[in-house]
């Protein structure tokens, strides 16, 4: 059975894309939170998943070759990443400070760059498959998005340049851009359009999503965790063998490519 590796999977989409690739892989799941991670494959083990897990900080290079050799030691050698931790917020443009700029790159950016690394030192010229979640910000230029959307486009260089490494020997790198989906930084983000006035006043974070949703996607509803995880898993499949270094938006229709 082949390995995944999927980074950011305590919950919301993460957990998600590790469920739905449990049906298909031995999985290791990954996350900064020792106790939701622990739960998390405690719940995919107990419906019968071969899974793994551990405690790991993408923007760091020890914490991510650790993970590595849990998942050598407990469930085999990893053939297939996917990458979904980051972080990312509505803030100002012109109010960003450095730090909050750095940490977002150092998750979004840095982290996937270290994880797709390894994975590609340990293939040691043998086939693979990498999905790296990216984002439609990367594409819609959001003046309160800015350190996120910028980050994750430069996720999608990223896995280009992956991808033409490595072709020859048969690792394949690709990018989802997920829409709309309603997670803890959606329900972050309209809890902090409310707090500062920019969003209907008396609405719930649940409202100003939908709205959100409603004036964004052409097809008019929020892509969910499912939908994302079933093209990740497709990507990451042999049915995907010839597809490298694409960039695939599943969002309803926001960004047509």
């Amino acid at each position: 059975m082949n390995v995944a590796l999927v980074t950011g999977a305590a919950g919301g989409l993460g957990a998600a894309v590790a469920a739905r690739l449990a049906e298909d892989h031995a999985v290791l799941l990954t996350d900064v939170n020792a106790e939701r991670i622990a739960g998390a494959a405690a719940k995919l083990a107990a419906g019968g998943a071969k899974v793994a897990h551990a405690v790991c900080d993408v923007s760091r290079r020890d914490s991510v070759q650790a993970a590595f050799a849990v998942a050598e030691e407990q469930l085999g050698e990893v053939t297939a990443l996917a990458n979904v931790a980051g972080v990312g917020k509505f803030h100002p443009f012109t109010e960003l400070t450095e730090e909050m700029w750095d940490r977002t790159y150092a998750v979004n950016t840095r982290g996937t760059f270290l994880t797709c690394q390894e994975l590609l030192r340990r293939r040691a010229g043998r086939p693979g498959a990498i999905v790296n979640i990216a984002s439609i910000g990367a594409r819609l230029g959001l003046e309160m998005l800015a350190d996120y959307g910028s980050s994750k486009a430069a996720v999608i260089e990223l896995t280009h340049t992956v991808a033409r490494i490595g072709a020859p020997s048969g690792v394949r790198a690709n990018a989802v851009m997920p829409g709309l989906i309603w997670t803890d930084m959606w329900r972050t983000t309209a809890e902090w359009l409310l707090a500062n006035g920019l969003a209907p006043a008396g609405a719930t974070p649940e409202q100003v999503f939908a709205g959100m949703a409603d004036q964004m996607i052409p097809m008019k509803r929020p892509q969910t965790p499912a939908d994302i995880a079933e093209t990740v898993a497709f990507l990451l499949s042999e049915k995907a063998a010839n597809i490298t270094g694409q960039t695939i938006a599943v969002d309803g229709g926001t960004v047509m490519t």
